[in-house]
């Protein structure tokens, strides 16, 4: 029987640099997020799963709004910590390469995402929300799930007081 002698474990040799980065980016998800901000999130995910369900209702390409579905995925992804590759957002929005990318231009013109090449695989891009983005993101969901701008200063408490009769 041959007894194998395995080395220390060593955190930094055993750990590729990309699985490095996605731990780190997972850790740091949520960080500074309000309950409201979780709630939009999980608003979001009811929203992704429900664009998935209108294709299996209605036929496919007659309600479809490709930028939504990367909007979506781009404010649920940026909002647990994760990374969107444009690959991933091509399958998501579930179109041809050509039109995800033409679409991927146009919302980064409009100042809604960001691309940016991965330090790790040149040949990958990076692509997430901006600061505006994410602001259009949140009071779009705000707005669709009853929720009030936290900006708003609430109404002082009134104390009740019966009617006369």
């Amino acid at each position: 029987m041959k007894i194998m002698r395995t080395k220390p474990y060593n955190e930094k040799s055993n750990i590729s640099p990309t699985s490095r980065r996605t731990v780190e980016s997972l850790a740091r998800a949520g960080e500074g997020r309000s309950v409201e901000e979780r709630q939009l999130v999980e608003h979001a995910r009811r929203f992704i799963r429900a664009r998935k369900t209108i294709g299996d209702v209605i036929p496919p390409n007659l309600v479809k709004d490709a930028a939504w579905d990367i909007l979506l995925e781009l404010f649920v992804n940026g909002e647990e910590g994760g990374i969107v590759y444009v690959k991933h957002l091509m399958l998501a929005c579930n179109t041809t390469p050509t039109s995800a990318m033409r679409l991927i231009d146009r919302l980064e013109d409009a100042g809604l995402i960001e691309r940016r090449t991965d330090q790790l695989d040149q040949r990958r891009v990076i692509v997430n929300l901006s600061d505006r983005g994410r602001e259009a993101m949140i009071a779009l969901l705000r707005s669709v799930s009853d929720q009030p701008d936290c900006k708003q200063v609430p109404a002082a408490p009134r104390s009740f007081s019966p009617r006369r009769g």
